[in-house]
Parts: structure tokens; sequence; C-alpha cells
């Protein structure tokens, strides 16, 4: 007499091959459909959104710092210059020796090629910060998974009648973004832990 049982397993769900050997196919169907879900829910991009934009209103922001540091040395060299301070007064006609003139035209160029070097050493060390700063503002945003008795897990609604119950918190941060959204405007460019991301160290003097 033949039985069933009753604990038979069933054969793949995707191609109907038998359940053993195991079939690849549902495997792979749940994580293609995990990865659409979660493409699907609003909270993951609005994480992504916030993490993005702190990161570079963080970037931007060390980058300024960095800069207007480098331009007050660079300017600071330049008045140290013989005859740069007449050089200035008479819009770079001064009253000097056509020799003068020659050598702090030299002086001159080579410093502000010195300074948009540095300018660009800055920039990519700012940038080369982006995983760290990253990985920081991540680890800010906070998440509450729902208790396994809370009846929307034990007794799920699917569809459009589903109750959206919010899932993620974002803690409260230091940036300005204001000042970094100009920062933005005005640079026409964008691009583990909880330690803030450090700055770039200076550049050595001019020579």
């Amino acid at each position: 007499m033949a039985t069933v049982s009753g604990d038979i397993d069933p054969s793949c769900a995707i191609c109907g091959a038998p359940p053993f050997p195991e079939c690849p196919h549902e495997g792979e169907r749940m994580e293609l459909a995990l990865n659409q879900a979660q493409a699907r829910w609003s909270g993951m991009q609005e994480i992504r959104d916030w993490v993005l934009n702190h990161a570079r209103n963080q970037v931007m922001v060390t980058f300024h710092q960095l800069r207007q540091l480098r331009y007050q040395a660079h300017v600071g060299y330049l008045q140290s210059l013989p005859c740069f301070t007449l050089y200035y007064r008479y819009n770079g006609q001064p009253p000097i020796q056509p020799a003068q003139l020659h050598l702090l035209h030299t002086q001159i160029s080579q410093a502000n090629a010195i300074f948009k070097q540095g300018v660009d050493e800055d920039w990519r060390r700012s940038c080369l910060r982006y995983p760290d700063v990253l990985d920081y503002y991540f680890n800010l945003v906070g998440f509450v998974l729902p208790e396994e008795q809370d009846s929307a897990v034990s007794n799920p609604v699917f569809g459009a009648s589903a109750k959206e119950r919010p899932r993620v918190k974002a803690k409260k941060e230091s940036v300005d973004a204001g000042s970094a959204k100009e920062l933005r405007k005005k640079e026409h460019r964008r691009s583990r832990g909880r330690t803030p991301p450090p700055h770039a160290p200076m550049p050595g003097a001019y020579r």
C-alpha cells in the first residue's frame, strides 16, 4: 500500500527540479526580489541621500578651511617679496628696474603655481576622506526593528493597504548645511566610528 509523507519536500518553484540536490534558482530569485524590495523602500533612499549630502558638506567644509589656510600662507609669502607692495600698488607696473621686475614676475608665477598645486592636493586629500566620512555618517543613523510579538510582524498585511511604519531616524548632526550649500555653489564642484574625519595637514613653507 502506497503512503504519502506529510513532510515531503517541494520541487524547485522556478524550474520544477527535484529538491535534492538543491537547485540554485530559488535562492537567486530570492536575492533578486530582496534587492528589488530594498530599492522600492523609500527609507533606504532617504538614508542614502542623508548620508551622501552630509558627507559632501563635510568634505567641502574641510576643503574650504584647508584652502583658506593655504591662501593666507600664499599671500604672506607674496607680501614678503621685495617690491611686491609697489607691484600691487601700481597694478603690476611698479617703477623699478626691469631686472627686478622680471625677477618679481618669476617669483610670483612660481608662488602661484605652488599655490595651485597645493589647492589641488588639498582637494584630492579631502576627497580621499570619503570612505571614512561616509562611514561616520552612516553610523549616525539609528534604526529600530519591531518586536517579534508586534502584530504587524505576527499578522502582516500585504499590498497597498499595509500600514507604513517608520523604521529609521537620523541622530542630530553638527554640520552647517546652509553654509556648506553656499560653499558648493562657490566651488562649482560636487565631487568608522564616531570620530569626525580629520583635516589634512598643511604644507610646508614656500621656498
